[in-house]
């Protein structure tokens, strides 16, 4: 039998769970992006090969590309982030495989269903490109944000 994600322990702080999700979820979410910039800033700088001042100076905006994106992730995932905070705690998930696998599906469900509704009330036009990207953040996000946050089993 597997352990599973819903025992009852006694110390198990909802309140702790919802906080770190809303104060962590989105700046994770953000940082994923930022990084993501920049390996892409470096590797363009390194393929470019021109002078080392150009590559010096790409790879200091990489650098400084993780830091602004989690903090502009912060303040755009703090309600889907919330969401999945809330979520984790009223299922009183753990940290094995069953809740962070849950943990990343809610994030991902709450991320997507914030998109649409962005899109939705900005008169933004439908993109599948920004619910896969926002499915693909909400997940990773919740995933990590679980394994930082959530209780041992």
């Amino acid at each position: 039998m597997g352990s599973d994600s819903n025992k009852g322990h006694g110390n198990y702080s909802k309140a702790n769970v919802i906080a770190s999700y809303l104060f962590f979820g989105g700046a994770i979410g953000g940082s994923l992006i930022g990084l993501i910039i920049a390996m892409l800033m470096a590797l363009e700088a390194v393929l470019q090969s021109d002078v080392f001042q150009n590559i010096v100076r790409s790879i200091v905006l990489a650098v400084l590309a993780v830091p602004i994106c989690a903090f502009f992730g912060f303040m755009i995932g703090l309600i889907p982030a919330t969401l999945t905070g809330c979520l984790v705690a009223s299922l009183k998930l753990y940290r094995n495989y069953k809740g962070l696998s849950y943990s990343a599906i809610i994030g991902t469900i709450s991320t997507v269903i914030c998109t649409l509704l962005f899109m939705v009330f900005n008169d933004i036009p439908f993109s599948i490109t920004a619910c896969i990207f926002a499915a693909f953040i909400g997940s990773s996000s919740g995933y990590f944000t679980g394994l930082f946050v959530l209780p041992k089993a």
